[in-house]
């Protein structure tokens, strides 16, 4: 296919967006987020170079700490989870009582 002087090829991408309330809510949370943190830098900027390095550095690590909260907390139920089906699977009759009540009176 050949092109003409000036013309320039342009790919079609379909966006993704939606304009779902879930989307919308996450833009307007992110927007606050970044506005806090706009806030909260401005201050920086009276900083020596060295000292404004490192608070951006600890930053950058405390944003990546937040950042995998959720994983962590996925991979400490999953353990958590499997012990349980690990424990269910050594039972194989039901008990024939229920747990003694240690809060009821005697």
């Amino acid at each position: 296919m050949a092109e003409t002087a000036g013309e320039v090829r342009v790919r079609n991408v379909v966006s993704r967006r939606n304009d779902s309330f879930v989307e919308a809510a996450t833009e307007f949370g992110g927007g606050i987020v970044r506005l806090g943190f706009s806030v909260l830098s401005l201050p920086l900027a009276v900083l020596p170079r060295e000292t404004r390095g490192h608070m951006r550095n600890a930053t950058r690590e405390l944003m990546y700490a937040f950042a995998t909260l959720p994983r962590d907390f996925a991979d400490v139920a999953n353990e958590a989870i499997e012990d349980w089906a690990r424990a269910g699977d050594d039972v194989d009759t039901p008990p024939r009582h229920a747990p003694r009540d240690e809060m009821a009176k005697a």
